[in-house]
C-alpha cells in the first residue's frame, strides 16, 4: 500500500470488496462475512485517518515552529546547580 490516505483507503476497499466477491463465489457469503469486512474497513479507515491528521498536525507545527522571529523563540531551560 502506498500514496496518500484516499489511495490507501481505496487499496483497502477493493481488497474487501475482492473478498467479498470470492467469497460470494464460493458460496460462503454470510451477513457475518460483510459485518467482519465492513468492520475490517472501519477500522483501517479510521486509523488511516488518524495517522493523516497527526502528520497534518507535525508538519504544520514544524512549519510554524521554523517561521517564528527569533525574539519569540523559547530560551533553553537553565539547569539547576546540583
Amino acid at each position: 500500500m502506498t500514496g496518500g490516505p484516499k489511495e490507501r483507503l481505496a487499496d483497502v476497499m477493493a481488497a474487501a470488496v475482492e473478498v467479498a466477491v470470492d467469497s460470494a463465489q464460493a458460496g460462503r457469503y454470510t451477513g457475518e462475512v460483510g459485518r467482519t469486512l465492513a468492520a475490517v474497513v472501519g477500522e483501517v479507515g479510521a486509523r488511516i485517518a488518524r495517522d493523516a491528521e497527526l502528520r497534518g498536525f507535525s508538519s504544520g507545527w514544524q512549519e510554524a515552529m521554523a517561521a517564528r522571529p527569533a525574539a519569540v523563540r523559547p530560551r533553553r531551560p537553565v539547569e539547576a546547580p546540583v
